[in-house]
């Protein structure tokens, strides 16, 4: 029999109530803060799947420096993590997700992140044994001004070229509901446009006209009256006269516009200003119950999330007594004697 396929919508609670059960109450906190911090594609991102694209975009770049660094042949046999590990391992997990996190500290594209995290190890020393873990991207304490100075200076590298392009439909005019990333990103880019001097029509034509992003009202805050018109004179004779765009039509779910943080549980408290601004803090404070219902049935305990570290010791010691048990029963069996008594006359 065939399974219905499950909604966006039962994915992303299916993926709430799983991420609260793997990770400490502290991680998942981290996040409320993060939304309004990471890159604006990754704010309507459940935190899974920033997970898993992090990890993909560290194995796309690995391989490649490694193939650049040390053996183009034997590159497909190599990858820096694994997914199914992430999935089962508790410390390599926890590893990813810092590192995701650091990521998000700063605001950027994860593949600018990873690939400048890469060439500031690899410039620093033997480059066989200096590939970074996830864990060790960030660099060291030593080394910690330089290496914000460096991965700040390639992402505004990154972002005077124009490559820094936002393409989460959640950002489309049609789609704005008043939700603060949907805010922060125009603002975005009236600072954008006003810091590398871009002609105010071009900007009208590229994020008003082709792009669809910002209303072109926007822009008028930034310069004068007369200044403005005249932009939007050009920016329209241009639209007339130039090859008509096609059309295209978006599809869209409710959980394209759920927040990071959105029915997590543990990220809801609506004295912090993220919640307290946030018009979905109603919708996220109901979702939030639910998930933690589920994964308190699912873990047997009431706080998953604060109960997290006492259950990862209690699986340690189960392992740790079992390998115990296991030598015990080898050595055992190597020196029981021999019985020589037959059995069966």
């Amino acid at each position: 029999m065939t399974k219905t396929p499950k909604s966006p919508e039962q994915l992303r609670v299916g993926s709430l109530i799983e991420t609260i059960q793997q990770h400490p109450t502290k991680v998942l906190q981290a996040e409320r803060q993060l939304y309004g911090m990471k890159w604006f594609d990754y704010r309507f991102m459940s935190p899974h799947d920033a997970n898993m694209l992090f990890a993909r975009t560290y194995q796309e770049i690995f391989r490649r420096k490694f193939a650049a660094e040390v053996d183009s042949q034997s590159v497909e046999n190599v990858s820096g993590i694994h997914l199914c590990t992430i999935a089962t391992n508790a410390r390599e997990r926890s590893h990813l997700v810092a590192a995701r996190q650091r990521a998000d500290e700063f605001g950027i594209t994860y593949p600018v992140y990873i690939e400048a995290a890469f060439d500031f190890a690899l410039r620093r020393g033997n480059k066989r044994k200096k590939f970074p873990r996830p864990n060790q991207l960030h660099g060291n304490d030593a080394s910690a001004d330089l290496f914000v100075e460096y991965v700040t200076g390639r992402w505004r590298e990154h972002v005077i070229a124009g490559l820094a392009r936002v393409e989460h439909p959640s950002y489309l005019i049609e789609n704005y509901r008043k939700i603060p990333a949907q805010d922060d990103f125009r603002r975005f880019i009236l600072e954008h446009v006003q810091e590398v001097s871009m002609p105010l029509h071009r900007a009208i034509q590229i994020f008003s006209y082709d792009r669809k992003q910002v209303p072109a009202e926007i822009f008028r805050s930034v310069v004068t009256e007369e200044v403005f018109e005249r932009a939007l004179a050009i920016a329209d004779s241009d639209l007339r006269d130039g090859p008509v765009a096609e059309i295209t039509t978006t599809s869209s779910n409710s959980t394209e516009r759920w927040p990071t943080c959105f029915g997590m549980h543990y990220t809801h408290d609506p004295s912090s200003k993220e919640c307290s601004s946030c018009p979905q803090r109603q919708g996220c404070k109901k979702l939030g119950d639910v998930v933690l219902s589920e994964a308190s049935k699912q873990c047997g305990v009431d706080d998953p999330a604060g109960d997290y570290n006492k259950r990862m010791d209690r699986k340690r010691q189960q392992r740790c007594r079992a390998k115990k048990r296991a030598q015990t029963d080898d050595s055992g069996s190597g020196t029981r004697p021999h019985n020589d008594v037959q059995v069966f006359s």
